[in-house]
């Protein structure tokens, strides 16, 4: 089916019907491998959503792979409320469309390791970008990890591999709800049940990173970060950059 949606300017564009792409499960983590980071925004109010929200639950397992889910407003005037939706996720999809030669935002939207926005039902265009991203930042890589001690997330950075260009990105901490089951009473989706996975429910900066091994202490205090049952965090350049380091961590 046919999807309406937006460009940064407002322009109204038609593109078909999406799915998305996934997170896994660990303590902790830590490695010169990072995993990917998928993004998707979606939105209760948009009739091609579903399929993609059910596709990051089905691959949320999968190894080598950290996904998100950021559930948008500007749908909301179709006749439901995202229950769900931030206006901090709205402006983060916007952010990254203004840096893409198309400048396109849509839902289901995916962004993989901050640089290559996809099409949420194209699987094979996510893995692609998966690989290729990730081949490109190979050598880019930032070892992160991630342990809670009480009321705090502390968070070790490394340094930048030797001949990295990549030496200032911001830390950003997510507390993430694994799972939300969300009864639909009205808009192009309503009657229907969704199951979210991997929503993210707050977003801050832990702090800068500069390039050289740092340490950062992140209060999870439910007035900046929530207190979830995952936290991701993840080392991304500044303006919505790459993202060259990322861990989780059950709450």
């Amino acid at each position: 089916m046919a999807k309406v949606f937006y460009n940064f300017n407002g322009a109204a564009f038609a593109l078909a019907a999406a799915w998305l792409m996934p997170a896994a499960d660990v303590s902790a983590q830590s490695s010169t491998s990072s995993p990917s980071v998928v993004e998707l925004f979606t939105s209760q109010g948009c009739s091609s959503c579903p399929p993609a929200d059910k596709l990051l639950g089905e691959l949320a397992t999968k190894p080598g792979i950290i996904a998100m889910s950021f559930p948008v407003t500007y749908w909301d005037y179709l006749g439901w409320k995202d229950t769900l939706a931030r206006p901090e996720n709205t402006a983060r999809q916007r952010g990254y469309a203004a840096k893409a030669a198309e400048g396109e935002v849509y839902t289901p939207q995916v962004f993989v390791n901050g640089l290559k926005g996809c099409v949420g039902s194209n699987r094979s265009d996510i893995e692609a970008a998966v690989h290729s991203t990730g081949s490109a930042l190979q050598k880019s890589i930032v070892a992160v990890a991630v342990r809670r001690d009480g009321k705090k997330l502390l968070i070790e950075a490394g340094a930048a591999p030797e001949g990295s260009k990549l030496r200032n990105a911001k830390v950003w901490v997510a507390s993430v709800l694994r799972n939300a089951d969300v009864p639909i009473g009205g808009g192009e989706n309503a009657g229907r049940k969704v199951t979210y996975t991997n929503v993210v429910h707050s977003l801050i900066e832990a702090g800068d990173w500069e390039g050289a091994a740092a340490s950062y202490s992140v209060p999870v205090d439910g007035s900046k970060l929530q207190d979830g049952d995952m936290f991701v965090v993840f080392l991304q350049a500044e303006h919505l950059g790459a993202i060259v380091g990322a861990a989780r961590i059950s709450g």
